[in-house]
């Protein structure tokens, strides 16, 4: 394949403010700036044949329909990826392994199965065994995460138990909770479903894998610590949390970080974790909004933010030379 010529230096400053633009509409899921934005960058990478960059860029704007629950827009595009990177590059190998992520986020564990089976062969091509392991861990992170979401999951219409949860919440902060009592009430209140689809997700590793790399995995999702497990859920959890209460340009977020007392009387971070639940169809009991909205007033804005932060499989500008 004929190489591209370098970016020129136009090329080069435009991308220095999209693509950081278009990484932060992928963590909020805002689809709609996202797609702009992966307009304009394909507008500027195309006519000059950079085709890897554009990819790249596309990756992440599929990643934010995944964010965002567009599921069929994501699935395509990561479909897409496929067919056109070459299968020996990182680029098809986070294609693969998002689509997979896609799957179970619907709860479609026979498609989502092959598709890690695949993402699994594809990191014997990671030469550094560092490097490869570290692709494992936080794969493997990533998708018990993903079974934990998915054991929330819901086709029905959903009704949550806002009125219970803000009840439980001024409980657990009346009684001043510790981040760890707190951790165990997301434990125990994981429902059956998520630890059975994590198992079996672990049972797909544990065949693809070699001793050395299976050894150097997380020990996996199980019921006999609640604290272990609750801490897992928060990891889940996350995804939908710092989403609905982080966004720094958001009136919600400038309430909470000066500690407008109007903020609390409103209930306003228990309706934005509800009304985030609903849009991405999770069904979480009343403990768990409960715990959550707890976690958030232990924390503090900033603290809680930065704690809070998921993150991506997706490769950083910083990681790989510009070209």
């Amino acid at each position: 394949m004929t190489q591209p010529p370098p970016l020129t230096n136009e090329q080069k400053l435009e991308l220095r403010e999209l693509e950081p633009k278009l990484r932060r509409a992928a963590r909020f899921g805002d689809f709609k700036s996202a797609k702009k934005i992966s307009t304009e960058i394909q507008v500027l990478l195309r006519t000059t044949g950079h085709t890897t960059r554009l990819l790249q860029a596309k990756n992440w704007l599929y990643e934010c329909a995944l964010e965002a629950g567009e599921y069929s827009f994501a699935e395509r595009g990561f479909i897409g990826t496929k067919k056109l990177a070459s299968p020996a590059t990182r680029l098809y190998l986070e294609a693969t392994a998002l689509l997979a992520i896609c799957y179970l986020r619907r709860n479609k564990l026979n498609l989502a199965k092959p598709l890690v089976a695949e993402a699994l062969d594809r990191v014997k091509n990671i030469k550094s065994d560092a490097k490869r392991r570290q692709f494992h861990s936080r794969f493997i992170n990533r998708l018990e995460e993903e079974c934990v979401l998915a054991g929330l999951h819901s086709d029905s219409p959903i009704q949550l138990p806002v009125e219970e949860a803000q009840q439980l919440a001024i409980e657990f902060v009346t009684n001043n909770k510790s981040e760890g009592e707190l951790l165990i009430e997301l434990g125990r209140s994981l429902p059956k479903e998520s630890l059975h689809l994590a198992q079996e997700v672990r049972e797909v590793f544990n065949r693809r894998l070699p001793a050395p790399d299976r050894k150097a995995l997380p020990p996996p999702i199980s019921e006999d610590s609640a604290e272990e497990l609750g801490t897992r859920s928060k990891s889940a959890l996350k995804r939908v949390v710092w989403r609905a209460l982080c966004d720094p340009d958001s009136e919600l977020y400038k309430e909470w970080t000066q500690g407008v007392k109007a903020f609390y009387d409103k209930k306003v971070i228990m309706s934005a974790l509800a009304a985030s639940c609903v849009a991405a169809s999770l069904a979480p009991s009343a403990v768990v909004l409960g715990a959550l909205v707890a976690l958030a007033l232990r924390f503090g804005a900033a603290l809680f933010c930065e704690k809070f932060q998921p993150s991506s499989l997706m490769i950083e500008k910083s990681d790989r030379n510009e070209s």
